[in-house]
């Protein structure tokens, strides 16, 4: 995936929009947030749950999804964070951006993602989809 042409796509539709109205620049449409969902909860909902609260060490039967239903080796990757994800809604989620233009937080989506091992994504246009689903879900748009 070429991190320089996502880059410059998210420059193009968003221009210089920072943190702090993110959500009066957003540049997704509802339909593209919504096979975001699809790609989150495949995927990112393991290590952030499908609420996007995050995972607390510990206390993984009590959150969903299961990630007993993961391979061996993919447990032992969460677990060796400590068995913690960070909350990607909320204030402080949003104070973790502040500053960010929409582009730099794209970056921090693909980062993150690239993280976990991928399920059949189309890159980059999977990695669009997640800033999506993450914006509208933080903007109070789904």
């Amino acid at each position: 995936m070429n991190r320089f042409i996502l880059a410059c796509l998210f420059s193009a539709a968003a221009g210089v929009a920072s943190a702090g109205n993110l959500c009066s620049n957003i540049p997704f449409s509802k339909v593209e947030a919504e096979q975001g969902k699809v790609a989150f909860d495949s995927h990112c909902a393991f290590c952030h749950q499908y609420n996007m609260t995050g995972r607390e060490p510990g206390n993984y039967q009590k959150e969903t999804p299961d990630i007993s239903v993961l391979s061996p080796s993919d447990v032992k990757f969460l677990e060796g964070n400590g068995g913690a994800a960070p909350p990607l809604i909320g204030a402080k989620f949003f104070k973790k951006q502040a500053g960010k233009t929409l582009t730099e937080f794209a970056n921090t989506t693909i980062s993150a993602a690239n993280t976990f091992p991928t399920k059949n994504f189309e890159q980059p246009r999977t990695y669009f989809l997640l800033a999506a689903y993450v914006l509208y879900r933080n903007c109070g748009k789904m």
